[in-house]
């Protein structure tokens, strides 16, 4: 998990994982970091299924003119 990279062996009452504190803005950064790891294993090269998930991201992004990635 990339919130561990912050922590030098402190104690739980001295460390900043860099999450916010509120239940809003958590949720939005929790959000983002599981987008972030979907994209990095479905794009990854060891994905069996790689080459259909990008077609079918592209053909996605013709249709309807969002890209995915």
């Amino acid at each position: 998990m990339r919130h561990m990279e912050t922590w030098f062996g402190l104690t739980t009452d001295k460390w900043d994982s860099g999450f916010p504190l509120t239940h809003r803005e958590k949720k939005a950064c929790l959000t983002n970091l599981r987008k972030k790891y979907a994209i990095k294993l479905v794009t990854s090269e060891a994905y069996n299924h790689r080459s259909r998930v990008l077609g079918e991201a592209a053909e996605h992004e013709k249709t309807h003119g969002i890209g995915c990635f």
